[in-house]
């Protein structure tokens, strides 16, 4: 599902339904601006079921995945041999944050050491984006839009008479992305 739809980037403008003229360049512009935003929070935020791999010579009793939330665990298994045959039972780990993506082995358990050899299936990201999310989403569609109108980059207006030309803030307008960028990044390092 898309961050944002067509019909919320125009109601943030109250432009009506009815009026459509502006519905293609959007449509484009929305997986746009979620590829940039998945791209900088190096994550995706669309609900799939996904199956990662982990090396267990780096994670000894907990993994953190790469598309939190964590909706549901599949399986979990942990097979130096990779033949996958057995997963661990349900009741020897839990998901100690799932909006964090964090699941940890119970009881002292560690996993055993080698690469690749954890392997976890799960339903993971949002069903619906964070409004927060969504709203950056919305402004910047917008101004990625005000970017390119008339294929004047940048410019607010002009002047024939005297040359005066005005410039708009090339960032992405008004919303300040870095805190949303943070909030919703996985490049914490931690391994």
């Amino acid at each position: 599902m898309a961050i944002t739809t067509v019909a919320d980037c125009k109601a943030f403008r109250n432009i009506g339904s009815d009026i459509v003229e502006h519905d293609d360049e959007l449509e484009r512009l929305i997986p746009a601006v979620q590829a940039w935003l998945e791209q900088e929070c190096a994550r995706a935020f669309d609900q799939a079921t996904v199956t990662e791999y982990f090396d267990g010579d780096e994670w000894r009793s907990q993994l953190l995945v790469a598309r939190p939330p964590i909706v549901s665990v599949t399986n979990l298994w942990d097979d130096p041999a990779r033949v996958w045959a057995t997963p661990l039972a349900a009741t020897a780990y839990d998901v100690k944050d799932a909006a964090a993506g964090l699941i940890r082995l119970l009881d002292g358990r560690c996993f055993a050491t080698g690469q690749r050899n954890i392997k976890l299936t799960y339903e993971g990201g949002y069903q619906t984006a964070p409004l927060d999310l969504q709203q950056a989403a919305i402004e910047m569609v917008w101004a990625a839009r005000e970017k390119g109108l008339h294929n004047l980059i940048g410019v607010r207006s002009r002047s024939i008479a005297d040359g005066n030309v005005q410039f708009v803030n090339l960032d992405w307008g008004s919303i300040n992305l870095g805190p949303i960028i943070q909030k919703y990044s996985l490049r914490t390092g931690v391994a």
